[in-house]
């Protein structure tokens, strides 16, 4: 069983047993706890393919943004639309046809509250006691490139500053322009190895051809062809990474 799964299967666990005591909706007045723990357990499996589909539909709208903002966009949609399927589900069910609780208000808040606690469950689980494959996962990919459309496998090779954008060029050689410094790119650059050698370059080593001098200036050519201009205070770490002699 791998890590993703047996954090889904944990979460559910948990929130079908807090559900199940807490019996939200009157079934704690008018059904036992096992049949509450199957009922809820039941009903948190199901929602849990709905659950994952807005997750993935979210995280492709607002991936540039924090995922405390992800999550809020999910547990709110989960209320919303998740909520509406329960009081059609229990409206279905002849013994609570008229039941008070189904007011769809308190059923909406009910969910975001539970969607929420599943979330947050979800982030704990998958915290300090991820395991070193989930990590070795996460670290493939470099977070700017969620920013961007490319295929899986997608590397860097240059990033520049353009105004309050930044163009980011792929190994491929095609470009893609984005709202951001150039020092915040950086920062989400943490899988491709590469260094500054100008104040708006970022360049990735695995993409340097060769350095040259252009107008007795030194340049780095990459393999896609393009000319990067070295800035001067930034020529050590070419020296450090060995590209050049010092």
């Amino acid at each position: 069983m791998s890590y993703c799964t047996i954090r889904v299967v944990a979460a559910w666990a948990v929130v079908a047993v807090v559900t199940a005591i807490a019996g939200p909706f009157g079934t704690f007045d008018s059904q036992p706890f096992v049949w509450r723990l199957g009922y809820w357990s039941s009903i948190i499996a199901v929602s849990l393919p709905i659950a994952i589909s807005i997750r993935v539909f979210w995280h492709e709208i607002i991936k540039a943004n924090p995922i405390w903002l992800e999550d809020q966009f999910v547990v709110l949609t989960m209320a919303f639309v998740f909520g509406p399927l329960l009081i059609s589900f229990n409206n279905w069910m002849v013994n609570q046809v008229e039941h008070p609780a189904l007011d769809w208000r308190l059923t909406v808040v009910s969910t975001y509250l539970i969607s929420l606690a599943a979330v947050a469950l979800g982030n704990i689980f998958g915290g300090p006691v991820a395991s070193e494959e989930a990590v070795a996962t996460s670290q493939k990919r470099d977070r700017l490139l969620d920013r961007i459309d490319v295929a899986d496998g997608t590397r860097l090779a240059k990033v520049s500053s353009d105004n309050h954008h930044v163009r980011i060029v792929t190994d491929d050689g095609v470009e893609h322009r984005v709202l951001m410094r150039l020092r915040d790119a950086v920062a989400e650059i943490d899988v491709e190895e590469g260094i500054c050698v100008h104040r708006s370059h970022w360049i990735a080593l695995h993409h340097i051809d060769r350095m040259d001098v252009v107008d007795n200036k030194e340049v780095v050519r990459m393999q896609c062809g393009r000319v990067v201009p070295v800035g001067p205070k930034y020529r050590s770490q070419l020296v450090q990474v060995g590209v050049i002699a010092a």
